[in-house]
């Protein structure tokens, strides 16, 4: 009981206080400008304070939001241009038609790995979506990975960073081409090999895709020279950089090649 009446004594203390305090702000304020200055100064100060955290709070949450708009609309401008370079590339070889050479599906990255030696990605885009087995996996930053396997609703992609995958690339400034990998170390550093040893590489030179295959977009960049070495006398082979961070990576664009099936047909025909 007395501990309970000292709690009381106690709180009516704090409280009595606390008004003390108030009305002495008041007194304050009503009786002299300069002090009502500052304490509305001061009040002003903290309310900008619980504005500026309230504006980074709801900013946060619309990250999300804002980054769903910002890659459909890379998705739409990466669509029109493939239609205008298919439009010009018509004009000057007086074709009929005009199909752009690839089309894209952009999709969200559901599941990611990037330790292990064969890595890969799921994605939520499949069959039903037009996603296709074989097909490229790219970012405006880079490329990404293979189509493995497909379901309704999802695809496997086997990742580029995963030994034994590789994609043709070349450097930017003389075109000289060859075949760019993982060598199963950093998540970010890649090696282009057979690059011959007459070719002017330095470090921060521009790596991208050589448009040799069906799978892949020409001149998507990919990374930057870090290092060069003569390889046995006849080549170089150069690390790279990537641009393309894979341990942050949220959407992709799924590439279909148009004239993949005819080009594959060729090759049938050839062989």
């Amino acid at each position: 009981m007395r501990s309970r009446y000292g709690f009381i004594a106690a709180l009516t203390t704090v409280l009595l206080f606390i008004l003390l305090e108030a009305l002495s702000i008041v007194m304050m304020v009503n009786n002299g400008a300069v002090q009502r200055f500052k304490v509305v100064g001061a009040i002003r100060h903290v309310e900008a304070g619980i504005w500026d955290k309230t504006r980074q709070v709801r900013n946060y949450f619309n990250l999300h939001t804002e980054n769903e708009r910002l890659n459909a609309e890379n998705l739409q401008l990466r669509q029109e241009l493939a239609r205008y370079t298919a439009a010009a590339a018509a004009l000057d070889s007086n074709r009929i038609t005009v199909t752009p050479d690839f089309t894209y599906i952009r999709a969200a990255v559901i599941r990611n790995s990037v330790d292990a030696q064969h890595n890969y990605l799921i994605l939520d885009q499949g069959a039903d979506a037009g996603v296709e087995r074989g097909m490229g996996v790219v970012t405006d930053r880079g490329v990404v990975g293979i189509v493995s396997a497909v379901s309704r609703h999802y695809a496997y992609v086997i990742s580029l960073l995963s030994t034994g995958q590789s994609v043709s690339a070349k450097l930017s400034a003389s075109g000289a081409f060859g075949p760019l990998h993982w060598t199963g170390t950093s998540p970010d550093r890649l090696l282009l090999q057979e690059i011959p040893v007459h070719i002017q590489a330095a470090p921060g030179d521009t790596v991208v895709t050589s448009g040799y295959s069906t799978i892949y977009p020409p001149d998507i960049p990919v990374g930057s020279v870090v290092e060069t070495r003569i390889n046995q006398g006849s080549s170089q082979d150069l690390t790279i950089r990537l641009f393309e961070d894979f341990r942050t990576l949220h959407y992709v664009y799924i590439v279909r090649n148009n004239n993949g099936p005819e080009i594959q047909e060729l090759h049938e025909q050839a062989d």
